[in-house]
């Protein structure tokens, strides 16, 4: 399906055009696998093989197995390209670009595309599903076309065109993990009392930093926790407001399409992903809001642990006692 000639001045050469093996023709090459393997799946299934004498070897009979499914697979695509080499799109990747991937990246490279990304995100943790697992499935290619289109900018040293790319999502919307679960960890370890969450802050803090924050949603728990489930969800989409905001004012440069890996720490993703001071104040600044926000609903439960920790206690010394008698 991908074009094997290209034009160098007036004069046409057989070549790959490698545009179309990157951002350009991640639509496409997730539908031919898809396509190809049923194309396939098909013709297995109705049997249409060549059948080999019962003599031959079964490593070189299960390789002639192949060909008439492998076969058809080829002619279904040879003949597709063929229909689009006669039309105005010229190929598959321009039809696949014009009609449904340069609609997705100007539907996903908005704010409230993203805004629901994130709420989705959260609200599926808080019931124990892994929210990206899901979502992901959706955005993940429109932040990835808008990641490659920043990371081809950066590299030919020509304004980067998008804000929301996964960097955008990795590295400015949740800090610690979903949630953005490291202002949380900051008021378990500095404020609280309980012996249960302080104990849970420890434990969970430098997993936190680096993005791992599975000892929070499943020991404080976050899942099915409605106090803690509402600054789960709103911290996050806050974070997703305000630096959408930020980053269109201009105070924050876009960034720069270099995948950092998702475990960097806050404040140093900040300034790596955006080559700035200002992304790494932002960072800090979101942080610091998701702290005042957590704040009151954390020590909802830090009281309510308190009080079993206290009862608790109290129970101990009336068992002791009878023991005593």
């Amino acid at each position: 399906m991908t074009p094997t000639v290209v034009t160098v001045g007036k004069k046409s050469i057989g070549a790959i055009q490698t545009m179309y093996l990157g951002p350009n023709g991640i639509f496409l090459g997730i539908f031919i696998a898809l396509v190809s393997v049923e194309i396939y799946r098909f013709a297995i299934k109705r049997n249409w093989r060549i059948k080999m004498p019962d003599g031959v070897p079964p490593a070189v009979s299960e390789s002639f197995d192949a060909l008439l499914p492998s076969g058809l697979v080829v002619l279904v695509f040879f003949l597709i390209r063929i229909g689009f080499s006669l039309s105005s799109f010229e190929t598959a990747y321009n039809f696949i670009y014009t009609l449904l991937q340069q609609p997705l990246k100007g539907a996903g490279n908005s704010l409230p595309s993203v805004l629901l990304y994130n709420f989705i995100v959260m609200l599926l943790w808080c019931f124990g599903i892994n929210g990206p697992t899901i979502t992901n499935s959706v955005w993940s290619p429109i932040f990835f076309v808008l990641t490659q289109d920043n990371l081809t900018a950066f590299q030919n040293h020509t304004q980067l065109p998008h804000i929301f790319t996964q960097q955008f999502i990795d590295i400015f919307t949740t800090y610690g993990g979903g949630g953005s679960t490291l202002s949380l960890l900051i008021v378990m370890l500095t404020v609280c009392k309980s012996k249960r969450v302080k104990e849970l802050g420890k434990l969970a803090i430098v997993p936190g930093i680096f993005g791992i924050n599975e000892p929070i949603i499943f020991g404080l728990p976050v899942v099915l926790n409605p106090i803690i489930a509402i600054p789960f969800i709103i911290v996050p989409v806050l974070n997703t407001l305000i630096s959408g905001i930020v980053f269109q004012l201009g105070w924050v440069p876009y960034t720069n399409g270099v995948m950092l890996p998702w475990t960097t720490p806050p404040i140093i993703s900040g300034w790596l992903s955006t080559g700035s001071w200002t992304g790494s104040v932002l960072q800090l600044f979101e942080l610091v809001l998701g702290i005042l926000i957590y704040y009151p609903f954390i020590m909802m439960i830090d009281r309510q642990y308190l009080a079993e920790e206290a009862e608790a206690a109290g129970l101990d010394d009336v068992d002791i006692n009878f023991d005593e008698i």
